[in-house]
């Protein structure tokens, strides 16, 4: 019989402070990912698939993960609910829903699966993922099921006592760009991670672990499967139901996981190769980062805090990472020959970075024996400069999170490596991931300084002209720029400075008179909504936090009348021909007080009537207007609308130069 570990109590483990420092990792060997169980590595495909792969494989259940759980009859209970829509930045869709029981047994779990669909012809590749908070937290879609699984508090995202509301909705979108990929032809399906288990150290009897008859309390199998392998178990059991459907390529389905959501999507690759492509995001330790390099979390502190993640004997090598039989390179290792993506965030250290990079260069000789390059180099890249041919690795500025850059990447792999197209040109431009926090937030290198953090005299700032191309006459309170609005509420200010692509920063506070209402419009054209919307549920496309008549804001994240708040924008203008008529859509990303209000919304032509190229309109503005359309460059206009809004700290720094 095996010998049995008893689960240490969460939190008994102190570990040391975390090491950041590259010169204290010191040396150390990784074995060898080729070598079958008489430790001599094999140099053909047919015998890394005979006799390497199930010993790698089986190291990484009996020492990290556990024993993989059986697969069991997928039924869907009730109907698949079907349903047509159109989504932010009028991109259609087919939203379907379903619950699937997973099993047979009279006490099998059910978990709830939101697919959407682009509106096209034929079957399309699909990215599968699980979530943290549920369905409806993934998009502000307010037919998604609210999910009624426990769920850990949260504020952030209005989970209490502990259960989603109807105010959880949307409030983790930032990490599902929906309309993104399904313009760019992928499918993208979720579903909760705790409908089958509870991400809590005390999480077994409620999980799906008692009606696949494993142990859930007392002293457990050292090898006996963890959350993360029912999680894994989740999504194989989740393709089960997506290859019967006739709008997904069966043979496409690609999985996703960002976090330890991560460390399961690959896992879930390893022990289940009908998924056509891998993508872990910021797994780090216990996913892609490798653990003999003692760099950020190491072996000790995961399995203290969670060590219902892990199997039992995980938790022996605490300190000891350096007497595993394996390492992270080997679950990597498990993806060959199919695609592989590794991503990371340069802030997250402590995810460990340079350690997910290292784990993918050693995972290289499994896609050699199969005549593919993996990374095809030893040297680090720079920032968001993705590496590789059938490894794919990038670091992407920003912290811990998964964003629309990160999609975007993985997209482009899927279509050269699995639909053997070539990607969109990239743009080229950093991860968008801006820092909000303390205000006021210090404007990068290179940025224009459009009103500075402090204004003692309006007369003196030449960064902005009338209506009319003159001086303006806004006013200058308490080291603040304000609004000086007039009847017709056509009093705004234009920026000498224009762009084309642009990041923008923008402090501001609202005022009580005329419900605060400002904005910001991008070229002159756009306006990002400025507006007391404080507690308004649900938003509207008047909204703080709204592209004005295009789309509401995914969440509210407005703050009462006299606090600061801050918006950072990425506006990507729309191409236009030589006869001025656009091509290309234009797209805008935007984060309001520290929360994603707009996720690559698509624009077109301007909708508002109000723009001040047709509300208050001057010979000064038509000439500026001209120039936007012959050039794509256009300037930056705080708006009047009737209420003494007030400014500091506003700032573009220029993406390109047409």
């Amino acid at each position: 019989m095996a010998a049995s570990v008893v689960l240490p109590l969460e939190g008994t483990f102190l570990a040391a402070e975390p090491n950041y420092d590259e010169a204290a990792v010191g040396q150390y060997t990784l074995p060898d990912v080729l070598a079958g169980p008489d430790g001599v590595p094999v140099s053909s495909p047919e015998a890394w698939r005979k006799i390497a792969r199930p010993h790698q494989l089986e190291l990484l259940e009996t020492c990290v993960y556990g024993r993989r759980l059986p697969a069991v009859p997928v039924s869907v209970t009730g109907t698949v609910e079907r349903a047509d829509c159109l989504l932010a930045g009028d991109v259609p869709a087919v939203r379907i829903q379903a619950t699937l029981r997973l099993g047979e047994a009279a006490d099998a779990p059910t978990t709830d699966v939101l697919l959407y669909l682009p509106k096209t012809e034929g079957r399309v590749p699909v990215f599968l993922q699980l979530n943290f908070r549920g369905n409806h937290a993934e998009h502000p879609d307010p037919d998604i099921r609210l999910s009624t699984a426990w769920m850990p508090d949260d504020k952030a995202t209005a989970i209490v006592d502990p259960h989603a509301t109807e105010a959880s909705r949307g409030t983790s979108s930032q990490r599902w760009p929906v309309e993104a990929m399904l313009v760019r032809g992928f499918g993208m399906a979720t579903a909760y991670c705790g409908d089958v288990f509870p991400d809590r150290a005390d999480g077994r009897p409620a999980s799906v672990l008692p009606s696949l008859g494993r142990p859930v309390d007392g002293t457990l199998p050292p090898d006996e499967p963890g959350g993360i392998a029912t999680w894994a178990w989740q999504l194989s059991r989740i393709l089960d139901w997506l290859i019967t459907l006739p709008e997904v390529d069966p043979e496409q389905v690609i999985v996703v996981g960002h976090s330890r959501l991560g460390k399961t999507a690959l896992w879930a690759g390893a022990c289940d190769e009908r998924f056509a492509m891998v993508v872990s995001n910021n797994s780090g330790c216990g996913g892609a980062a490798l653990s003999r390099r003692n760099f950020g979390e190491t072996v000790g502190t995961i399995t203290s805090r969670f060590p219902h993640w892990f199997c039992p004997a995980f938790t022996m090598y605490a300190d000891r990472e350096r007497d595993l039989p394996c390492d992270q390179h080997t679950l990597l290792a498990m993806a060959a020959p199919r695609p592989l993506v590794v991503a990371s965030a340069v802030r997250d250290r402590w995810a460990d970075p340079r350690g997910e990079f290292l784990s993918a260069v050693a995972a290289e000789p499994v896609w050699k024996l199969f005549g593919l390059t993996g990374l095809g180099t030893t040297e680090y890249p720079p920032l968001d400069t993705p590496v590789g041919e059938s490894i794919t690795y990038y670091v992407r500025t920003g912290r811990h999170d998964m964003l629309a850059y990160d999609w975007q990447r993985f997209a482009d792999v899927a279509d050269r490596m699995l639909r053997k197209q070539t990607p969109p040109q990239a743009d080229g431009y950093p991860a968008f991931h801006p820092v909000q926090s303390p205000l006021p937030v210090t404007p990068p290198a290179g940025a224009v300084v459009l009103v500075p953090e402090r204004v003692d005299d309006a007369a003196t700032l030449m960064t902005f002209v009338g209506m009319n191309g003159g001086a303006i006459d806004w006013k200058a309170d308490d080291g603040t720029l304000v609004v000086h609005s007039t009847t017709s509420h056509a009093n705004h200010i234009v920026s000498t400075a224009v762009f084309r692509d642009a990041d923008i920063h923008a402090e501001f506070m609202t005022a009580t008179e005329a419900k605060g209402n400002s904005g910001l419009y991008l070229h002159g054209h756009y306006e990002m909504q400025i507006y007391d919307s404080f507690g308004v549920q649900p938003p509207t496309d008047q909204d703080e936090g709204s592209l004005y008549r295009f789309g509401k804001p995914i969440v509210n994240a407005s703050l009462p009348t006299g606090q600061w708040q801050v918006y950072d924008i990425r506006f990507i203008a729309p191409r236009r021909d030589a006869s001025g008529t656009i091509v290309t859509p234009g797209n805008v990303t935007a984060w309001l007080n520290g929360r994603l209000v707009q996720n690559e919304l698509r624009f077109t032509e301007p909708r508002s009537p109000y723009t001040p190229y047709k509300h208050g309109v001057t010979d000064y503005l038509k000439g500026v207007e001209k120039h936007l359309l012959s050039t794509g460059e256009g300037p930056l206009v705080l708006q009047d609308h009737g209420s003494p809004a007030r400014f500091r700290n506003v700032w573009i720094k220029r993406l390109d130069t047409p």
